[in-house]
């Protein structure tokens, strides 16, 4: 049988606003160097730091010293104009931890970004709201090609949109419609070409299409107006991300997940063992690959893959996800038809997801 599996590179999230680095009780006289095998609260100090500052790459804030941790070491000593060795000495301790202290507070001679004061939430719009600035904005939206309907009334699917839209252009998630946003929403749709409404061309149903880029959008029309019902077993938090994945999907003409509680329970039990083992891997030290793990519950499947992330809300995980190549593969994969998502409270970030996706 051909499962045609891929493994993804895991995500571990970054959340500067809520990774806090401990500072010592008191000054020490003398710093012992970290290096390559070296574990501990230390070495731990030094990940967190560049986690914040972006030196990010396949780091896991474990206090464990690996060849991951040397590699961004070296990118920050070779940016800070140090001896690239990939060992933290006193000299390149003292540097992070400044640019670390830098990157938390506005620099001394900046001043006030003024531009952003208006846009604060007492003029956003926001769920509950309603009258014509909602419904122009739905307008836009439906003109950008989100799955919105014009009613005036702030719902949820309009929260979803703009969530969206956010995420695609690099603004800070909060699913509310503030100046910035309305603004940039409106000058998308103004610039957007109008094109006559056109029925696409017949799809032989025997004939797969196969997409060259994930994020392209693939039989035009097949999931538009599509919405799958969300099982009542799912949390509150599974259902955001459930919807935001659709959205994806059907924005692009891809044909929506239907959720397989079965599989929601295995997604469930890997991200509690995750927390509970306090390990970050697609690979279990109780149940193994997260392929080995779904016929261990049997789960019968012909493609399956996996996303897991690490991060405070669903909307910082989705983002994740989606500025990720291969977790965005995964999501818009038109082979994929069944979703199981897990959000589990625990971890270094604040939340635990796992995200299964199969081809039965």
């Amino acid at each position: 049988m051909n499962r045609n599996i891929t493994k993804i590179a895991a995500i571990l999230s970054l959340s500067v606003s809520i990774t806090v680095i401990g500072q010592p009780a008191f000054a020490k006289t003398s710093f012992t160097p970290l290096k390559s095998g070296m574990k501990g609260p230390k070495v731990q100090e030094v990940e967190k730091m560049l986690d914040a500052l972006h030196y990010d790459y396949r780091l896991k804030v474990d206090k464990l010293y690996t060849k991951d941790t040397v590699y961004n070491v070296k990118r920050f000593q070779k940016k800070a104009k140090l001896k690239q060795t990939g060992i933290v000495d006193k000299k390149t301790y003292d540097k992070l931890k400044k640019a670390y202290a830098d990157s938390k507070q506005p620099a001394a001679n900046e001043k006030p970004d003024t531009n952003t004061k208006p846009a604060d939430n007492s003029s956003a719009l926001k769920l509950g709201s309603t009258g014509d600035a909602v419904r122009n904005l739905q307008q836009n939206l439906i003109s950008l090609g989100y799955k919105v309907t014009a009613t005036g009334k702030y719902d949820e699917s309009t929260r979803y949109a703009v969530m969206l839209f956010q995420s695609r252009n690099k603004m800070k998630l909060t699913g509310e419609a503030d100046s910035k946003t309305l603004d940039a929403i409106k000058k998308q749709a103004k610039e957007q070409p109008s094109k006559p409404e056109t029925k696409p061309d017949p799809v032989n149903p025997s004939t797969p299409v196969t997409p060259s880029k994930p994020d392209q959008p693939q039989n035009p029309g097949t999931g538009q107006g599509t919405e799958v019902p969300l099982p009542s077993g799912l949390t509150a938090d599974e259902k955001e991300m459930v919807q935001l994945v659709n959205q994806e999907r059907t924005s692009r003409g891809l044909k929506p997940y239907q959720v397989d509680m079965d599989l929601v329970k295995v997604a469930r039990v890997k991200a509690q063992d995750m927390v509970s083992k306090g390990y970050f891997s697609h690979t279990s030290p109780t149940y193994g690959s997260p392929f080995q793990m779904m016929q261990t519950f049997g789960i019968n499947f012909r493609a399956a893959a996996e996303n897991i992330a690490q991060n405070r809300t669903v909307a910082s995980a989705h983002t994740s996800f989606m500025n990720s190549s291969g977790h965005k593969a995964n999501i818009l994969n038109p082979s994929y038809e069944y979703v199981a998502i897990a959000v589990v409270d625990g971890g270094p970030y604040g939340k635990t997801f796992v995200q299964m996706f199969i081809q039965k």
